[in-house]
């Protein structure tokens, strides 16, 4: 990002002056880190509704989590995926309730997933990111 030579000198004689969207802007940037940082504290009380039913509260269920907040968070369309999981998964456990057998055909769907979101982790720690 650059910056004008004129625009650090005026702000440096006169301070810098916002106009009234750079504030509303700066107050709605302030109002979504706030609930970025309250869904983050939700969600460590398990808040991963499809995988913590089928899982526990184990190593699958940490590394989804992760990739979540690590991957999934960081761009636009991940957020969107996010919120429409959490739109939506409260029903499918609803549903995977009171189906045992639909809770090990869920399991086994989520493997490959967590095998996954393990393996960009990974890889991710690796490449120092």
């Amino acid at each position: 990002m650059g910056v004008c030579e004129q625009l650090v000198q005026f702000e440096h004689r006169y301070g810098r002056r916002r106009s009234a969207q750079q504030r509303a802007d700066m107050m709605r940037g302030d109002r979504e880190h706030r609930r970025f940082f309250l869904e983050g504290e939700a969600e460590q009380k398990g808040r991963c509704f499809i995988a913590t039913l089928v899982y526990g509260e184990g190593a699958e269920v940490a590394a989804l989590r992760s990739f979540r907040d690590r991957v999934l968070r960081a761009t636009p369309i991940g957020r969107a995926f996010v919120l429409g999981y959490y739109r939506m998964a409260p029903d499918v456990c609803r549903l995977l309730e009171g189906h045992p057998h639909l809770v090990r055909v869920t399991r086994a769907l989520l493997r490959p997933v967590v095998w996954m979101a393990a393996r960009v982790l990974a890889s991710r720690g690796r490449a120092g990111r």
